[in-house]
Parts: C-alpha cells; structure tokens; sequence
C-alpha cells in the first residue's frame, strides 16, 4: 500500500509540470543497446575541475564535423537573458560572448568544420518566435555563421549532452552548456573513442533526431550586423581556471584504453529495462545522483535486497522536481533506507548521475532516474495531443565493465559521500 500510495502521489505532483513540446508524431523506440567487448579508450572528466577544457578541446581540435545534442546553450555574458521584454543582446555584444565552447564551434565553423547542433526550442512564441527584434543569441549567431542548427522534435524534450567529433569520438555527460555546469556544479562526463561500434551508435541516434529536427527560427539582420555575424577572424578561445571550492575532492582526467565489456543505449528506448535488469541482478550499488523522482525508481530501490548507498543533490532546482524527490526520499526513508545529500554551500548542484554495482560496473547517464529519463510500459510515445502522451526524454547512456574505471568513480564518490550528510525529513 505504501508503494502504492508513492506512485499516485508522484504521477499527481509530475504532471502539474509544464513543458514546451514540439513533438508531432508517435515515435516508436527503435534502439536496441549496443555493446562491445573490443578494445575502447574511455576518458573521465568532470566539473568543476576538468569538463570546460576537455570539451572545448575536442571542438578546438575538430577537423572535419562537430555534431551536438544539448538541451540549450547559456550565454555567459547574459544574452540568454530577458531584461524588460527584451531577450537577447546585440549582435556586436554576442561576438564578444566569453563561453570558450560558443568560441571554439565559430572558430571551427570559419576553418571549414562541419557543425551541426540540434537542441530544444524555448522562444515563447509570437511575432518573431526567436529573439527580439535586433537582438541574438548564440544559437541563433551561430546558425547565422554558418553553423547548421536545429531544434528536436522527436520526443518531449532532449535531454542529452552530446557530442560527437570527426565521427569516431563522442562525449557523453551530465553537463549543460552553462556557466554553473562547468564552473559550479559537480557533474560528470566521458569520451569514447577507438570503437566504432559504439560511436556509431550514438551518431545513429543522433541522425535520427537530427533528420526529424526543424531549423532553427532566426531574424533578419542589417548588412552592418552579418557583417560582424560572418566575420571570419580567428577569435580567442580563453579557458578560465577551474572553480576552487575549498575542502572539496578535486577531480583529474583519466584514460583507460584497454579491451572491455562496454554498452551504449539511449532514452527512451529500452532504457528502463536494461538498467533495472542490471540493478535486480546486483548485490551492492553507489548511486550519485542529482535526483529520483520517479516512482518506479523509488520502488526498484526501496525494494532493493542488496547493500545500498545513495547520494543526491543538497539542492534541486525545480520545484515539482524538488517536491517529488522528497516524496520519494521520505518513503525511503521510512523504509529504512538512508539517503545522503552532498556538502551544504559548496556546489550548486550536485548534477552528475552515475552508479557502481558489484564494484565492478560504472553506469553513466545523461538522464536523472525520473519517469521522463527512463520511461517503463509501452515503448510508443505519441505527442501530447494524444490521450496516451507521456513526458520523455532523449537521454545518452553508457555501461562500463573496466576495475579501472570503477575506482575512479567509486573515489570520488566515496570522497563526496563524507563530505555530505544525512536526510531526515522535515
């Protein structure tokens, strides 16, 4: 009865939630998981330490084609902002912008790279459903010089932090295009190279979205303004050093390239099942993690036979989110699970989302353990004109078998777990 009652309280609180959707026909998952046993050089990073250069070097040393997936790209300089009706900045503030990525993808466009980003469409529709009249941001710069860009259609809202370079390297992560992201947050990242078997895997997925994507909506602009739009002068790509947050484990990249048993599957297809089969089979399991909001993954750990230890987010950002993860931490709670938050008034958020079972298997996901990351039931999606819509995802997720890997994660978790503390409720 207890499960129950969890699930209706948390399907109520998740469909109080908004979303802007452009999704305009069922999709039918149609990705199974792939997975290799071949040799794969897999590179650890993570925020706040290493991620801003390690990302901005795989664009910065791109030579033939960047593609991206992300949910939306922040201006660090504010031109992502709305300031008295007003969204966007000039078209001379924007060249200036000082996020090194937005940087290094103009660099590349102007040398020749074939960049392609696709990413969620949040303009409030309306007379120009963009930026304001003379104003830009930097999807929009971007896709004016030259970049091709587009905005997802195939399922509520991408979710997934993607991106591929030259075809054969892929990074997935945790990690926003934001300043908090990768200056403020804890999150996690990698990059696979050296096994096309999962690289094309994640292109495949890729240029579905791609092909069932919309251009992105611009505005038009005086000669004066593409002007400084399609300059081509090199500009700068400056890296800032990382956040110091004292007392906190401070992360290094790590490359591990041996043979291993590696899988890559994403969102939603299929995803619930290969990871809670995993989980069933397990006898012990760290989970870091910036939420659970879903209640099957509330039920799946509450019911969980092994030995558990869970750290989440101190902080969520959203309120429906925040009010269905404490729903779900109670009902653990009263279980007689314990749940741990990360360090008060150190990191933003703690948005990472990974798990280690049997100390020997890494989980890395682009997704949160929610109902729209990891949908279970049917595996059709239709839009949400239907009766049948379900809020869901587009997320990335890679499956690691390597010790090595494992101790990487497993330290840092261990090192965030003791700087954390645990959840009573209120």
């Amino acid at each position: 009865m207890k499960v129950l009652l969890l699930t209706v309280l948390l399907l109520c609180t998740v469909f109080l939630v908004q979303s802007q959707d452009f999704q305009n026909e069922t999709y039918v998952s149609r990705f199974d998981p792939v997975s290799s046993t071949s040799q794969t050089s897999i590179t650890t990073y993570f925020s706040p330490d290493t991620s801003l250069k390690v990302e901005t070097d795989l664009i910065v040393n791109a030579k033939e084609s960047v593609d991206i997936g992300i949910p939306g790209m922040d201006s660090w300089i504010y031109c992502t902002d709305s300031y008295e009706g007003v969204y966007g900045c000039t078209v001379e503030k924007q060249r200036t912008e000082t996020f090194p990525i937005f940087q290094a993808l103009l660099n590349a466009v102007n040398r020749g790279v074939k960049v392609r980003i696709i990413s969620n469409n949040y303009y409030t529709p309306g007379a120009n459903g963009s930026c304001t009249d003379g104003q830009i941001d930097p999807l929009s710069f971007l896709a004016l010089a030259g970049a091709e860009v587009k905005y997802f259609t195939t399922v509520t809202y991408l979710h997934s932090k993607y991106c591929n370079v030259d075809g054969g390297t892929s990074s997935i992560s945790s990690i926003n295009y934001s300043q908090t992201s990768f200056m403020k947050n804890r999150e996690a990242g990698v990059i696979v190279t050296g096994n096309n078997d999962l690289t094309d895997f994640t292109n495949t997925v890729f240029e579905y979205d791609w092909n069932h994507g919309i251009p992105w909506p611009t505005i038009t602009y005086t000669p004066a303004e593409m002007e400084i739009i399609t300059d081509k002068t090199t500009i700068d790509v400056v890296i800032p050093a990382p956040t110091s947050f004292p007392g906190s484990y401070v992360t290094t990249v790590t490359t591990v390239d041996e043979a291993m048993d590696t899988t890559v599957f994403t969102s939603p297809d299929f995803a619930w099942d290969q990871v809670k089969a995993d989980i069933e089979a397990s006898s012990s399991m760290l989970v870091y993690i910036y939420q659970i909001t879903g209640p099957s993954w509330c039920d799946l750990l509450g019911n969980y036979t092994g030995d558990l230890t869970i750290l989440v987010s101190d902080v969520i950002f959203d309120e429906a989110d925040y009010q269905s993860a404490v729903l779900c931490y109670n009902h653990l709670y009263s279980n007689g699970v314990t749940i741990r938050k990360t360090a008060k008034n150190m990191y933003t958020y703690s948005h990472q989302k990974y798990w280690v079972l049997d100390n020997n298997i890494v989980y890395l996901s682009t997704g949160n353990w929610g109902e729209t990351d990891f949908p279970d039931g049917s595996s059709d999606f239709p839009p949400s004109d239907s009766s049948d819509w379900r809020k869901t995802n587009r997320d990335f997720n890679i499956k690691m078998v390597d010790a090595k890997l494992t101790a990487v994660y497993t330290k840092l978790f261990k090192a965030d777990y003791a700087l954390g503390f645990d959840y009573h409720p209120y």
